[in-house]
């Protein structure tokens, strides 16, 4: 794909979601090779076939407040929901996880505890042992690692809102 069709797309994707895709523009003109491969990972990030659908964005939100707390997020929030995930479970994510229904507060804290790179509990990794088949925790493990490679690479830039207070939106 083109410099122009790429920024095009990027311009669409951040008026669509109302999030500020400037470090990717930026991304792609100040590093046309690494954009271009960074491209391929983008399929990776929302790679989804054998999670359902709640174990999946749950496992995505716990990540991504983990990972940032701000604008990275709120897009997380409003694709969640987007994909249909209910407003109610969204929430209960937002607000640590404890309103959750017991196994997806168990993806929940696994998810964090992923992310964190803190050792699992035995108890909680029976518990998603039951859950999950290793299929499922492999693809969950991917959804927690890129999780992290958009709000990174904004640190990187010197231009995260990592813990900067937001009003998170609950519509898609």
């Amino acid at each position: 794909m083109d410099d122009k069709t790429a920024q095009q797309q990027l311009a669409e994707f951040g008026e669509y979601y109302r999030y500020d895709v400037g470090y990717l523009q930026d991304f792609l003109q100040l590093a046309p090779k690494g954009y271009e491969a960074f491209q391929g990972f983008q399929p990776l990030s929302l790679y989804r076939d054998q999670l359902p659908l709640d174990i999946y964005w749950v496992s995505r939100l716990a990540s991504m407040q983990i990972a940032d707390c701000g604008e990275c997020l709120q897009l997380t929030v409003r694709m969640a929901l987007e994909a249909g995930l209910d407003k109610n479970l969204v929430k209960a994510c937002i607000e640590g996880g404890s309103r959750l229904p017991e196994s997806l507060k168990d993806v929940y804290d696994f998810a964090s505890a992923v992310a964190s790179y803190r050792a699992i509990d035995p108890q909680l990794d029976a518990r998603i042992d039951q859950q999950l088949d290793k299929a499922q925790r492999i693809e969950l493990g991917i959804c927690v690692a890129t999780a992290a490679v958009y709000p990174t690479i904004k640190r990187a830039l010197g231009i995260a809102q990592r813990c900067s207070l937001v009003e998170i939106e609950y519509a898609a």
